[in-house]
C-alpha cells in the first residue's frame, strides 16, 4: 500500500463472516463520521434510531444502506471490518528513518518498523520503538531480528481509524486480486 509516498505492507486476514456482505467489493469510503456512527451500534442487535444522539442522526442517511437493515424505527448493523489488520509494516535503511515512517501512520494499526542497516545505537533505538509503541527489528544478511515487539492492542480512540484504515486495505487487496488474482501484500503464515 502506499502512505503519503511511502510503502506500507500490510498484513491482515479476511473476515469470513463479511465476505457475502462485500461481494462486488463494496466499502465504507472516507468518512470517518460514518465509521463512528457504525462503531456506536453494536453488531447484530436492533437499536432504537431515537437512541442515536442528533449527530449521529444526521450522518446515517450518508452511510451505505448495505452496513444495515431499518425497520420500523430501528437499526441493525450488519457491516464490520472487512480484515482484521495484524500489522503495518515500513522500511528503512537506518533505524530511525524506517521508526519514522512507522510513527507516521499513527495509532490506527499495530506498527513494525524494519530497517536494513547495522543500529548503531541500539539502546537508544530500543527505547525510541517502545516510547513510540512501535515494533523495531533489523534485517540483514537474510536473518530478521526483532528487538522490539510492537503493541498489539490499538486504543478505543483509535477504533474508527482503524475500521478506516481495514476498508482502505480490503479496498487495496479487491484491486490487487482482480488485476493479478493474488494480493499485492505478502501475509506470513505467523507473524
Amino acid at each position: 500500500m502506499d502512505v503519503r509516498g511511502d510503502l506500507v505492507t500490510a498484513v491482515y486476514r479476511p473476515v469470513e463472516a463479511q465476505r457475502a456482505l462485500r461481494a462486488d467489493g463494496r466499502t465504507l469510503g472516507p468518512r470517518l463520521g460514518a465509521y463512528q456512527v457504525l462503531q456506536a451500534l453494536p453488531l447484530g442487535e436492533w437499536v432504537p434510531v431515537e437512541g442515536l444522539t442528533d449527530r449521529e442522526q444526521r450522518i446515517l442517511p450518508a452511510i451505505p444502506t448495505w452496513t444495515r437493515k431499518r425497520r420500523n424505527g430501528r437499526l441493525f448493523r450488519l457491516a464490520d471490518l472487512p480484515v482484521r489488520l495484524d500489522l503495518l509494516v515500513t522500511q528503512g535503511t537506518e533505524w530511525l528513518d524506517a521508526l519514522d515512517r512507522a510513527c507516521v501512520l499513527g495509532l490506527a494499526a499495530p506498527r513494525m518498523a524494519v530497517c536494513f542497516g547495522p543500529v548503531d545505537d541500539g539502546e537508544r533505538a530500543v527505547w525510541e520503538a517502545d516510547y513510540r509503541g512501535v515494533g523495531l527489528a533489523t534485517y540483514r544478511e537474510g536473518e530478521m531480528r526483532i528487538l522490539v515487539h510492537p503493541q498489539r492492542t490499538v486504543p478505543e480512540s483509535a477504533a474508527s481509524l482503524h475500521w478506516r484504515l481495514a476498508e482502505q486495505v480490503f479496498s487495496a487487496s479487491q484491486g490487487a486480486l482482480s488485476e493479478r488474482g493474488s494480493p499485492k501484500t505478502v501475509v506470513p503464515v505467523e507473524v
